[in-house]
């Protein structure tokens, strides 16, 4: 058995990358929950003052997995509480399309271990969207024009497709799931078989859903709110 340490750290300022998502499923009688994987970028300054990228990955586990999966949009920023775990584990090549590649095997022919970190998200709370992802979306004309002025039929408009993109049910014949990439679970694994709803599905169709800026909360898939706040937790258990 390999050796754990847990700790609790708070990031800031950090900006998606990618996401992927493997859905619930059973493997020898026990349920593994959803779980969303995020590869964040965030920049820090060195010593010499120049802002440098950092590549960081998070795993986000349950109902939430499900609801960031369809509003974590390429670039856009998020907050987050996670727990921190270092620990062992086997070694792969790069593989395609983010995937793992083959597992690196010692010359004695045991698996090679290293020193690995993970970070599991527990408080989550979102920022602003990307600009560029924005702008992709106006002109492929998936996003009203005044799509951010309160009130406006455009924002109205905007609130339900937001509401519409939420929806949207997992379909392990697709590709993706929101904006997040699907990995199917792999070895003797029950995964549960859900239908996308129809018409639904279709607004994620040419250029990937997006949200404003909100507060994400545990529980079903919900309809966003146009407002930021302060961290939420997931819950316990998923």
């Amino acid at each position: 058995m390999s050796s754990r340490t847990l700790e609790v750290s708070t990031f800031s300022c950090l900006r998606v990358a990618s996401t992927f998502f493997t859905p619930e499923y059973s493997i020898d009688g026990k349920n593994v929950s959803a779980k969303l994987t995020v590869n964040a970028f965030q920049n820090i300054a060195n010593k010499n003052g120049k802002n440098k990228n950092e590549a960081l990955s998070f795993t986000i586990w349950g109902k939430l997995a499900h609801t960031c999966a369809k509003s974590m949009s390429p670039g856009k920023e998020f907050n987050c509480v996670a727990h921190v775990n270092v620990y062992k584990g086997k070694t792969y090549f790069p593989g395609v399309n983010g995937q793992p590649g083959q597992q690196v095997i010692c010359p004695d022919g045991t698996p090679l271990m290293t020193k690995k970190t993970s970070f599991t998200i527990s408080q989550l709370s979102f920022g602003s969207e990307s600009k560029k992802h924005i702008n992709n979306e106006l002109q492929a004309g998936v996003r009203p024009i005044n799509w951010d002025k309160a009130g406006t039929p455009d924002n109205l408009q905007w609130i339900e497709i937001l509401k519409a993109r939420q929806a949207v049910q997992f379909d392990p014949q697709s590709p993706t799931y929101g904006y997040a990439h699907i990995r199917m679970p792999q070895g003797n694994v029950q995964a549960p078989i859900a239908k996308s709803t129809e018409g639904v599905a279709a607004t994620f169709a040419g250029v990937n859903p997006t949200q404003p800026a909100t507060t994400v909360g545990p529980g079903p898939a919900i309809a966003p709110t146009i407002a930021t706040g302060g961290f939420v937790t997931a819950p316990a258990g998923v």
